[in-house]
């Protein structure tokens, strides 16, 4: 597991690489964990959550209060698809740029007046 000062700056990286604007706002921090939201406009966010002693990671695509797209660890690496986002897709862990890039091409289908606009 990263520290989570690594994380962030992974983060970070990747959101400069695929966004022009963005905001995050920490709910808390602490050198074990962490819970933040990553505002992408007023009713769009990245909701991340990492913990390094039970090793859970947790990205969730929050529109209007909902998933509408994730990607996390419980039990194991899985992916809550954006067309059917309570389901459990099996999958290898993903790099932080791969999630924050699959999170980039929904807000794409989104703007374009694909079925989440």
């Amino acid at each position: 597991m990263l520290n989570i000062d690594v994380f962030l700056q992974q983060i970070k990286a990747s959101l400069g690489k695929h966004f022009i604007e963005y905001r995050i706002e920490f709910i808390f921090k602490t050198p074990k964990s962490l819970k933040a939201n990553i505002y992408l406009d007023k009713n769009l966010f990245i909701s991340v959550r990492y913990n390094i002693r039970n090793e859970r990671v947790d990205f969730a695509l929050i529109q209007n209060n909902q998933r509408i797209f994730g990607y996390d660890n419980l039990k194991e690496w899985h992916c809550h698809p954006y067309e059917r986002p309570s389901e459990h897709i099996p999958c290898n862990k993903p790099s932080i740029d791969k999630i924050i890039s699959d999170i980039k091409s929904i807000c794409a289908t989104r703007e374009s007046g694909g079925h989440y606009a």
